[in-house]
């Protein structure tokens, strides 16, 4: 072979080794996320704890996937007699810090809140996420675990971003069980994970495709690429309430209208800026005023 042709060949023998060295890894960061508990509130002047926000709480399990239990906190409202509890699952890359720092507005709404770590998040042993796919399945136990402790009691189940979605299909298996789901609080939430992936590879300036779209299916080729998020929510009957910013790239606005509009019982509420961690910073009076009022209308009803 000549030497003129064989360069040629190896400069794209090692161009396709690189797309899908490039492809493995975004794959394998989506199921092995960042860890993001005491060290991380810390530094970013998040709540560490419940007690340093003079709330009493417990730590505690919940229940988890493969009989590995999700650490927790439960942690006692001030709603009223009647108010529901709220179980507050976090996002990728998140854990419970980041669900104790959304909470201070929402606590005198309900009777108690629980703030688990997913699995392979914050305290959490596993070592690898399923991105969605199985986790849902974790949601349904903890909502099971929840209505033993107090089984008069309406539950809502809030999520953000993956836990958005995670939270809504946990909700709907645990109420197709007869469990007193009350409600779902939706934050920031994706259809699937080419909304996500492509848009943190860009927000990073990383080049988006190839790699993306194989990482995608490598995803899938693992088990752990769920279908769109509105095929599973048009047959919910759950009172739902979505939240998204008008400007963010991670869960687009987009996703939000096409995942309320599958609903039969859903509200969309579209703020401004482009904050997916936090939704309601542009606009924080409305979104407080809509999140309370959404979990203190659980209160009025018997």
């Amino acid at each position: 072979m000549s030497p003129w042709l064989g360069l040629p060949m190896l400069l794209v023998l090692a161009l396709i080794l690189f797309i899908l060295w490039g492809a493995m890894a975004i794959a394998w960061d989506a199921t092995h996320p960042p860890r993001k508990g005491f060290a991380w509130a810390l530094a970013t002047q998040r709540p560490c704890s419940p007690e340093s926000l003079h709330w009493k709480s417990q730590q505690t399990t919940l229940p988890g996937l493969d009989g590995v239990p999700c650490p927790a906190w439960r942690i006692e409202g001030g709603g009223t007699e009647s108010a529901p509890m709220l179980l507050m699952v976090h996002g990728w890359g998140r854990s419970r810090w980041d669900s104790l720092a959304r909470l201070p507005m929402l606590l005198a709404c309900v009777r108690e809140a629980w703030l688990p770590d997913l699995p392979a998040h914050g305290e959490h042993v596993g070592r690898r996420s399923w991105v969605g796919v199985r986790e849902p399945q974790a949601i349904e136990a903890m909502l099971q675990r929840m209505h033993e402790r107090d089984p008069t009691r309406k539950i809502v189940v809030m999520g953000h971003s993956l836990g958005a979605g995670v939270a809504l299909r946990g909700a709907a298996r645990a109420a197709a069980h007869g469990l007193p789901i009350a409600g779902v609080i939706m934050l920031s939430p994706y259809r699937d994970l080419r909304s996500p992936i492509p848009a943190r590879l860009a927000l990073r300036a990383l080049p988006v495709h190839p790699f993306a779209p194989l990482a995608l299916f490598f995803l899938r080729a693992i088990g752990c690429m769920d279908a769109p998020l509105e095929h599973d929510a048009s047959t919910i009957d759950l009172p739902t309430l979505i939240v998204a910013c008008q400007e963010d790239c991670i869960s687009p606005a987009i996703d939000a209208t096409v995942i309320a509009d599958a609903m039969p019982h859903a509200t969309l509420l579209l703020l401004p800026g482009d904050r997916h961690d936090h939704p309601g910073a542009a606009d924080v009076g409305r979104f407080t005023a809509y999140l309370q009022a959404f979990l203190n209308g659980f209160s009025q009803t018997s």
